[in-house]
């Protein structure tokens, strides 16, 4: 009989150390992942701000360069669009222009795939560049515009962003063409008899 006492006391002092304590340790735990997600969400926010504060600064920097000397102007503006592209070109200075802009910013290339056609009289040449960059959203915009800026014949066609494991950063799918001015069109034949 008193084995059963102590049980029901044993078990009454159990109940009572139940009721006490696990309404204030939920209470801890719900301040405790309150306080953990204000930290995490404040970290995520000074990420970002720094980020921000990066690209501005590399923005600044690149509009710190002086400009490249512009060509020495036609008297009189090409009619024809096309006749204004620049001539055909390998796309070494395009790609080294691209390594350098995005070192300076942070960006790594992870890959470059050129597929070139060559320009006829009738048809404007193109080179096909397929980019991968990874780094910081900014920033990856920011090595895009020195690019677009540099090389005016170059357009955008597709631009694919993905996130990264690593907070704050993506990795950039870019398809880019450079156009060239067609190849001039060939002196038209004499003809054969002369009066």
């Amino acid at each position: 009989m008193s084995s059963l006492r102590n049980r029901s006391w044993h078990w009454a002092l159990s109940r009572q150390w139940h009721q006490a304590r696990l309404p204030w340790l939920a209470w801890a735990l719900s301040v405790f992942a309150g306080l953990a997600a204000v930290a995490a969400s404040s970290a995520w926010i000074y990420l970002q701000q720094r980020q921000l504060a990066d690209a501005r600064r590399g923005l600044v920097a690149l509009q710190a360069r002086p400009a490249p000397p512009a060509p020495s102007a036609p008297t009189e503006p090409e009619a024809d669009f096309a006749r204004r592209l620049p001539p055909e070109t390998n796309t070494a200075t395009w790609v080294n222009d691209l390594q350098r802009a995005a070192a300076q910013l942070g960006v790594t290339v992870v890959s470059v795939t050129d597929a070139p056609r060559t320009a006829t009289p009738t048809l404007l040449g193109r080179h096909d560049l397929q980019l991968t960059l990874r780094g910081a959203y900014p920033q990856i915009k920011l090595v895009l515009k020195e690019l677009l800026d540099r090389h005016a014949g170059s357009s955008v066609n597709r631009l694919n962003f993905r996130t990264m494991t690593n907070p704050g950063d993506v990795e950039a799918s870019v398809s880019v063409t450079r156009w060239s001015r067609p190849l001039p069109s060939p002196a038209p034949a004499a003809s054969g008899v002369a009066r």
